[in-house]
């Protein structure tokens, strides 16, 4: 009987645990992460991009020492995968054309920008 509950309460806690890492993964977490690592921060919403489909998202930035220096990441969370997938696909397209920068996509959320920004963010 007691390696029953012992059971019940190892799987309820697994599942607890599971829930707050998969809801870490928000605008606030990565926002205070980056901010941490000294980089101006901005989350926001608007109306067109609710209709395709995001989220939210959080650009942030960080001064270099020179005119076009320091780095910078965009994170957008959308609303299902394909989207992101999509999105994913795009920006890459643009990182091949440009031939610098980064983009990864975990799930939902698609992270690009400067190789640091990227990592940064990760």
């Amino acid at each position: 009987m007691s390696k029953k509950v012992i059971s019940i309460v190892a799987l309820i806690a697994l599942v607890a645990i599971l829930g707050v890492c998969l809801m870490a993964c928000n605008a606030d977490s990565y926002a205070k992460k980056l901010e941490k690592k000294g980089y101006d921060v901005s989350k926001s919403v608007s109306e067109e991009e609710k209709e395709d489909g995001v989220e939210w998202v959080v650009v942030a930035s960080k001064k270099g020492s020179g005119l076009l220096d320091g780095e910078s990441v965009t994170i957008t969370k959308y609303v299902n995968e394909d989207d992101a997938i999509k999105a994913e696909e795009a920006a890459q397209k643009l990182v091949d054309t440009l031939g610098v920068g980064a983009v990864v996509r975990k799930g939902n959320v698609v992270i690009s920008g400067t190789e640091q920004g990227v990592k940064d963010a990760k």
